[in-house]
């Protein structure tokens, strides 16, 4: 049955049926590849900056408090700027003052990235088309806060991460984020004590 199928599509793609369905077919390949292409951001190379990227299990409102930094290289004579940033599904917060970790016995707190906020350079703009610029020829650092509904109980999450800039364009990186130090030590010490 499977065989006797399969000659008939054979025999199908000998005919000029067969022939304009297969050029109809490349052409939508070739036009979904164009299209791919012409949404990216060319000259953004974007690199996840693994030591100060983390996320914790907040105990106060029962959500993750996620930080992603992000190492930006400007390949271009032209700047970029990016306008929006996306962590699965998720647009940056503004970060608390101050996170804690609540151990058994103390309280630890937890230090943000030195270098630009992108939630608070663009967040709190007043202007609307406000955006975050990669100078030309530039390496920039950059790190959001997100926070998600989910708890997980695994130490990493895996998720993309999506910039666009003014132009709608994107460039999109899959991220993986470990959880904090702190947090998986404080968790180590409260299991001794059980």
């Amino acid at each position: 049955m499977l065989q006797q199928t399969f000659k008939e599509i054979l025999k199908l793609f000998t005919t000029p049926t067969g022939h304009w369905i297969l050029l109809g077919l490349g052409c939508i390949v070739i036009l979904a590849i164009v299209y791919h292409r012409w949404r990216q951001i060319p000259s953004l190379t974007v690199q996840i900056i693994q030591d100060d990227t983390w996320f914790i299990n907040r105990d106060d409102n029962n959500k993750l408090a996620i930080v992603i930094s992000l190492h930006l290289i400007n390949k271009s004579g032209a700047p970029i700027q990016i306008n929006r940033c996306k962590l699965s599904g998720y647009t940056p917060k503004s970060p608390p003052e101050r996170l804690f970790l609540e151990g058994y016995d103390k309280t630890i707190e937890l230090p943000y990235p030195e270098y630009d906020s992108f939630s608070e350079i663009v967040g709190k703009s007043e202007n609307i088309n406000s955006a975050y610029v990669i100078n030309p020829y530039t390496e920039q650092r950059m790190w959001a806060y997100f926070e998600s509904g989910i708890v997980t109980l695994t130490n990493m999450l895996r998720t993309p991460i999506v910039l666009k800039d003014v132009k709608r364009k994107r460039k999109s990186q899959q991220v993986a984020v470990p959880r904090n130090m702190e947090q998986i030590q404080l968790y180590r010490e409260a299991a001794t004590r059980w």
